[in-house]
């Protein structure tokens, strides 16, 4: 989240407007936000995971979720002061990133292990579907 927060005027200024789904209240979401400085981005609240299942995203296995990169991820996440994320839906849920520009995704990001990253100002670039998005 720190990241997207971060990098927010270089993605939009691909002409790329953020937008979020989540598993949590409108309100829990919104104070999650808030603390990075996106409360006024689009939210999508999604607690049965219906839009996550329509984009192809799948629970994650043991290896996924606790791989030895998340737990580094996550040491580095908590000592950073952003603790585990928002408190509700389902844990086990992968998370992915699309560009999608009039009805259609135009690129997809889809997390092998908990702990990717991508590149979101790249893929903010790649309207053509052409290009690849590295994992940092």
């Amino acid at each position: 989240m720190s990241e997207v927060a971060k990098r927010r005027a270089d993605i939009e200024a691909e002409g790329t407007q953020v937008a979020f789904v989540h598993m949590d209240t409108v309100e829990t979401a919104r104070r999650f936000f808030a603390k990075y400085g996106l409360e006024d981005v689009h939210q999508i609240s999604d607690p049965r995971g219906d839009l996550y299942r329509s984009f192809g995203l799948k629970r994650g296995t043991f290896g996924q979720l606790f791989s030895p990169e998340a737990f580094v991820r996550g040491f580095q996440a908590t000592f950073s002061g952003h603790g585990f994320g928002m408190g509700r839906g389902d844990k086990l849920q992968m998370p992915g990133v699309f560009l999608i520009s009039k009805g259609k995704v135009m690129q997809a990001f889809v997390h092998r292990l908990a702990s990717d990253r991508p590149d979101y100002v790249t893929l903010a670039k790649c309207d053509s579907g052409a290009c690849e998005i590295p994992d940092r």
